[in-house]
């Protein structure tokens, strides 16, 4: 909820890695002094810089929201909008699992979706708990990119929240998805995203018939999760 928004910000205007950021994709975005904190991010990044923010919920009386931070004339997109993420109580799911939702009640998430006549962004913040009901929420974004008209580059980001050892393939389900909807993961390799080292931020890109990429992870603590850079080129044909 941007309890270290002053640490962020410092980190986006005194990092490197920052200084060629075209699309900034946010979790967890609150709202300090009646200013959302993807304005003070966006300003700190520079003048060129616009952003959008849209509240989830309302997390012990604060605002808990996802954000989008782009670069003017590189990425100009439509009014972004709001994707609902569906709620667990229409999937299938193991009795375990539907006891420890019960237990600890789902919380309210969205996607944001930004799109130009050349390229969609969805920021994705999946929820804590339930295996099963993050793959519903990960199945709503795709099932909203399939239903919107083709565009040359699509681009998926976000906090999964894929807590768990990675050589378990806890999450193949959702990697699975994710292959079947024609989205390649970017972040592969990158091994930890959060102070905890566990990786529970992803970046997937679906265009062209050959995507060059990479990924990497800078090592500040603005928050509890680490900033996720990507490089990415397409080629069509």
């Amino acid at each position: 909820m941007g309890l270290r928004l002053d640490a962020v910000v410092d980190a986006v205007g005194s990092h490197t890695d920052f200084g060629t950021v075209d699309v900034f994709a946010v979790q967890e975005a609150s709202i300090h002094d009646g200013r959302p904190d993807a304005v003070a991010i966006a300003e700190a990044l520079g003048p060129e810089f616009r952003s959008f923010q849209a509240t989830a919920q309302m997390l012990r009386g604060r605002d808990q929201g996802n954000a989008l931070i782009w670069r003017e004339g590189v990425f100009e997109p439509r009014a972004p909008e709001i994707v609902a993420l569906t709620g667990a109580r229409l999937v299938r799911m193991t009795r375990a699992e539907r006891t420890l939702l019960r237990a600890i009640p789902p919380q309210r998430r969205i996607a944001i979706r930004a799109e130009s006549a050349a390229m969609r962004v969805y920021v994705v913040h999946l929820d804590v708990i339930g295996f099963t009901h993050k793959l519903e929420q990960f199945g709503a974004v795709v099932t909203d990119m399939q239903a919107r008209p083709p565009v040359s580059l699509t681009l998926v980001a976000g906090d999964l929240n894929t807590f768990g050892m990675p050589r378990l393939q806890m999450w193949r389900r959702i990697m699975a998805a994710a292959k079947s909807a024609e989205l390649v993961e970017v972040t592969k390799a990158v091994r930890r995203t959060h102070w905890t080292a566990q990786k529970l931020d992803a970046i997937y890109v679906k265009g062209g018939s050959t995507i060059h990429h990479r990924a990497w992870a800078l090592k500040v603590r603005g928050s509890d999760h680490l900033p996720v850079f990507a490089d990415i080129a397409t080629e069509v044909g």
